[in-house]
C-alpha cells in the first residue's frame, strides 16, 4: 500500500498567517496614509482659519503672500480681487495642496480650499472658507464646495450696501458676488464664440437701448458693469449723449481697480481691468 503523509497542521496554518500579515500591513499603511494626509492638510486648514479669525485683512494678505513659499506642494492664487466700491473689495482665493500617495509617490491627490472675502483696506467684513468635494448626481461626479468656516459683520455689511447704493444708484445683489467664471470678451475659445453677455450687449447697442445699458452698469458683478460701459461707449461713438448722473456712474465703474475674468481668443485669464478699460474715453 502507498503511504500518504498528512500535512503538518503548522504547515496548513502558515499560508493563512502570511495572508493575515499582508492584510494587516496594508491596513496599517492605509491608516497611516490617511492620518498623514489629514494632518498635513488639517494644518493648512487650521492656519487659514486662525488668520481669518483675526478679521484683519492686512494679516490675511501677508499670510497669502508666504503660504506657497513656506511648504512644498502648495499653490495658491486670487481669481478675482477687485473694488466693489471705493471703500470695499471682494476677492476669491484658492489654495491647492498636492499630497503624494504613500504607496506610489508618483501619484498625488489634490485638495482645494476656497476663501470668499469682502473687506475694507483693513477689516474683513465677510468670509467663507470651504473645501472642494465631489458628489454623485445622476451617475456623474459633480464638484461642490463644502463650507468649513463662516463670518459676517452685519453692521459693516450694511455700510457696504450703503456705499454701493451711493456709488451706483442700485441695490447690492448678493447673488452676483464672488462670480469668477463670467467672462468679459469676444470670440472666445477655439470656436470663437461670443459670451452670452456680449451678445446681449451687442443687441442693446444695435437697438440703441441706453436705458437697459444703464441698468447693467448698476450690476454688482464687475464684468457686467464693464460690458455696460463697453456698450455705452459704442453708443457714445455714434452720437449718444449722457446726463451728469449717467457720466458719474460710468466714471465710478472706470475708477474701480482689480481683476476681471477676460478672454482674448483661446486665452482666458484674470486680467487687470485697466488693460481693458483704458480705451473707454467719455470726456
Amino acid at each position: 500500500k502507498m503511504k500518504i503523509n498528512s500535512p503538518n497542521p503548522a504547515q496548513r496554518k502558515e499560508p493563512q498567517n502570511v495572508m493575515r500579515h499582508l492584510m494587516y500591513r496594508n491596513y496599517i499603511a492605509i491608516l497611516v496614509g490617511l492620518l498623514w494626509t489629514s494632518n498635513i492638510f488639517g494644518q493648512v486648514q487650521n492656519d487659514v482659519k486662525d488668520v481669518l479669525a483675526k478679521k484683519d485683512f492686512v494679516s490675511f494678505m501677508a499670510f497669502t503672500d508666504t503660504l506657497s513659499k513656506r511648504e512644498n506642494k502648495i499653490t495658491c492664487h486670487w481669481s478675482i480681487f477687485r473694488d466693489l466700491t471705493t471703500d470695499f473689495k471682494e476677492g476669491v482665493f484658492y489654495i491647492n495642496k498636492s499630497v503624494p500617495d504613500t504607496k506610489n509617490p508618483g501619484v498625488s491627490s489634490v485638495y482645494t480650499f476656497r476663501v470668499r472675502l469682502l473687506t475694507t483696506d483693513k477689516t474683513i467684513v465677510y468670509y467663507d472658507l470651504s473645501e472642494k468635494r465631489n458628489k454623485k448626481v445622476k451617475k456623474e461626479w459633480v464638484p461642490y464646495y463644502d463650507s468649513l468656516d463662516y463670518y459676517r459683520n452685519d453692521s459693516l455689511f450694511t455700510l457696504l450696501r450703503l456705499s454701493f447704493f451711493k456709488s451706483f444708484d442700485g441695490e447690492l445683489n448678493e447673488a452676483e458676488l464672488f462670480i469668477d467664471d463670467l467672462v468679459y470678451g469676444q470670440a472666445c475659445g477655439i470656436i470663437g464664440d461670443d459670451p452670452n453677455e456680449k451678445m446681449i450687449i451687442d443687441n442693446l447697442v444695435k437697438t440703441k437701448n441706453k436705458v437697459e445699458l444703464v441698468k447693467w452698469i448698476k450690476s454688482t458683478n464687475f464684468e457686467k458693469q464693464i460690458y455696460a460701459v463697453d456698450g455705452l461707449y459704442q453708443l457714445k461713438e455714434n452720437g449718444t449723449t449722457y446726463t451728469i448722473e449717467e457720466l458719474k456712474l460710468i466714471k465710478n465703474v472706470l475708477d474701480k481697480k482689480g481683476t476681471i475674468f477676460h478672454c482674448r481668443g483661446c486665452v482666458h485669464s484674470w486680467t487687470d481691468v485697466r488693460m481693458v478699460t483704458y480705451k473707454f474715453k467719455f470726456e
